[in-house]
């Protein structure tokens, strides 16, 4: 597991634990960026992905506001 991949993830957990939608948004910036980049793997991507998107972003249960 890289360092890039880690700190995306606490980024994302972070944006989720304070039911921002704007962090939630700006996090999966940086993790689409960073697999634009080769930062991280595909395998990397879709983990993050459904971390911020399908059970934060799109979920409303999840509270983002």
């Amino acid at each position: 597991m890289n360092n890039i991949f880690k700190q995306l993830k606490k980024e994302i957990t972070y944006a989720l634990n304070s039911k921002s939608l704007t962090l939630a948004y700006q996090a999966y910036g940086a993790a689409k960026m960073a697999f634009n980049l080769g930062a991280i793997t595909k395998d990397e991507f879709y983990e993050l992905n459904t971390m911020v998107v399908v059970n934060g972003i799109n979920k409303p249960s999840a509270g983002l506001e």
